[in-house]
């Protein structure tokens, strides 16, 4: 027997900046998990009458191919809520406006939840998606409960409390749902919630684009990673990390170089960038979408529009030493060129003084481990991934100028 099933969302804003922020996220994230859920739920969304974005999250939310129901509210309530909801024996559940559910999350809910009486369905793992890196998470207290009920609301307790204090039962162990986290969100990221890195999704269930959604929350800044971080968090600042996968870089795509980058960042702080091989310009675009105020120059053989690029024909790169001493010395130059030995070793004599003192030279994608060994045998510090990711060439070196 199928029940009514409604799905409680918070949607209600008064601020313009995160108005329009949340309804991007709500675009990519919410909005395509109610349009393919197999069971379409009663959508009941509270708003605010005098958000700025009004006519357009409702027009959102109407395009679900859901029933949508608002209700305008002056203030932002999480408990005591009234959802107006009916009184009849009915499933409901809840999700953020920036939230994605698996496809079959409302039909396998409902068909678990039982004829009569209360029971809590809960639904306990899924994934975090955080600083552009998915991982799984179960956690029995989530916030994706849901509710076989007639009277009562998700959110009338504590999420978490469901399993303690009410008849319970796991709707599936297959993962369920997407947390996405961003600047904008209340809740920090705790490290209990983010210990197991996966490469992939189940896409086949959930099938959303998480490089629209990176997309989406880079206007919210980086999400924080404990309660500390998130009380001193600074602006919206974006993390290497996340500017790589969004622009589509191979640095993070292919290989496992994003929290190389974000902890160089941190450190060096660089303003004056340069790349060496830049194929179609993912990651100059990124490097100025991390910082925007650096000047970034790319060097290649072949020029990209709309970017800043000198023409070299390697191991010749006296093109960009002239361009550089225009410039005056760099933060840091990377080596994404030919991963040829002999033209890493001659950009890094050719390029040296090039760089600040305190200023640091990266040559990524090493293809062996006798090619990191001639830098570290220069006192350059190599980080060889390709172990454990089987990526024969997933290795870099970076050399610190010092005087």
């Amino acid at each position: 027997m199928t029940l009514p099933h409604f799905m409680l969302i918070q949607s209600a804003y008064t601020d313009a900046g995160l108005s329009a922020r949340r309804l991007e996220i709500t675009r990519h994230s919410c909005l395509p998990s109610l349009r393919y859920q197999t069971l379409k739920p009663v959508v009941h969304v509270v708003v605010n009458p005098a958000d700025p974005m009004l006519t357009e999250r409702r027009a959102v939310f109407e395009a679900s191919g859901c029933e949508v129901r608002f209700l305008e509210r002056d203030t932002w309530r999480l408990y005591g809520e009234d959802w107006e909801l009916p009184a009849v024996h009915k499933v409901v559940s809840r999700m953020d406006d920036d939230d994605v559910l698996a496809a079959e999350f409302c039909q396998v809910t409902n068909a678990t939840a039982p004829a009569f009486g209360d029971c809590a369905l809960i639904w306990p793992t899924g994934y975090v998606f955080w600083r552009s890196a998915a991982f799984s998470l179960t956690h029995a207290g989530n916030q994706f409960v849901s509710l076989a009920t007639t009277s009562h609301d998700p959110h009338e307790i504590g999420h978490w409390k469901f399993v303690r204090t009410w008849p319970f039962r796991r709707v599936s162990d297959k993962p369920g749902w997407i947390w996405i986290r961003h600047g904008d969100a209340v809740t920090s990221t705790i490290r209990k919630y983010r210990q197991k890195r996966v490469n992939r999704i189940d896409s086949a269930r959930i099938p959303i684009n998480l490089r629209a959604i990176d997309r989406a929350i880079a206007g919210s800044g980086l999400a924080s990673g404990d309660y500390v971080e998130h009380a001193r968090r600074p602006g919206h600042s974006v993390p290497p990390s996340q500017a790589l996968t969004i622009h589509g870089s191979d640095k993070t795509s292919v290989h496992n170089y994003a929290a190389f980058y974000d902890q160089l960042w941190s450190d060096l702080r660089p303003l004056k960038i340069v790349e060496i091989g830049v194929l179609d310009g993912a990651s100059l675009r990124a490097w100025k979408y991390a910082t925007p105020a650096a000047t970034v120059i790319g060097a290649d053989r072949n020029p990209v529009p709309g970017l800043d690029v000198v023409r070299i024909v390697t191991p010749d790169y006296g093109p960009l030493v002239e361009r550089l001493k225009a410039v005056g010395p760099v933060d840091l130059i990377i080596d994404d060129g030919s991963h040829l030995l002999r033209d890493q070793m001659a950009g890094a004599e050719a390029l040296w003084d090039c760089l600040r003192v305190g200023g640091a030279y990266v040559v990524e994608d090493l293809q062996s481990e006798s090619d990191g060994q001639v830098f570290g045998d220069r006192g350059w510090t190599v980080y060889d991934w390709s172990k454990q990711t089987g990526r024969w060439d997933d290795r870099l070196a970076i050399g610190w100028r010092k005087h």
